[in-house]
């Protein structure tokens, strides 16, 4: 108990340090705004031949995979169908040959479309110079018209800032090099 209090007070310590560092003093105005990025990334020419594009490759992965699974499945039920009239080494065999199909069909699936599968990687390559152009026109907007600050109403993020704002350099200076250890509150 006496170890979480102590977190707990050095935790709030340092977040009323670092609040208080980074405290922006309020200009009279300040220009928000927001923008729908799926609407925008939708609305972008090129986004529809990437898509499709995608689409294509994907469904190429979907016909290997179902081809796979259908070899699965055949094997299993041979394997169930004749398993009494089949030798022992047999048996053996095909059920190994049934283990190594099924090894490689679940290989394939993660390696296309687990976390960071090739359709993952795909999509993300395709549509890389749409979001580099719309970032592009993020900031030319942001720049041009004077917006301080403008969000993603979709993914609910920061899409741009002005770098007045950036507390970053701030913040870190007052962390110091990092040579010198943190002075901890005693607990009574």
């Amino acid at each position: 108990m006496r170890k979480s209090m102590t977190a707990g007070i050095f935790g709030g310590f340092v977040f009323a340090m670092i609040a208080g560092a980074v405290m922006v003093p309020v200009q009279e105005t300040m220009k928000l705004g927001f923008i729908d990025s799926q609407a925008v990334i939708g609305a972008y020419p090129g986004t529809a031949d990437a898509q499709a594009t995608f689409n294509t490759e994907n469904s190429a992965w979907e016909r290997q995979a179902q081809d796979m699974q259908a070899e699965v499945n055949q094997l299993n039920q041979e394997l169930e169908r004749q398993s009494m009239a089949m030798t022992e080494a047999r048996r053996t065999q095909l059920t190994a040959e049934l283990q190594t199909r099924y090894t490689d069909y679940q290989t394939f699936i993660d390696e296309v479309w687990g976390q960071t599968g090739r359709a993952y990687l795909r999509n993300q390559e395709l549509m890389a110079p749409i979001v580099e152009k719309v970032n592009a026109l993020l900031e030319q907007v942001g720049q041009d018209e004077g917006w301080d600050y403008i969000f993603d109403a979709a993914s609910g993020g920061l899409v741009y800032a002005d770098s007045a704002y950036d507390l970053t350099p701030r913040v870190i200076e007052l962390m110091g090099t990092g040579d010198e250890e943190p002075e901890l509150p005693q607990v009574p």
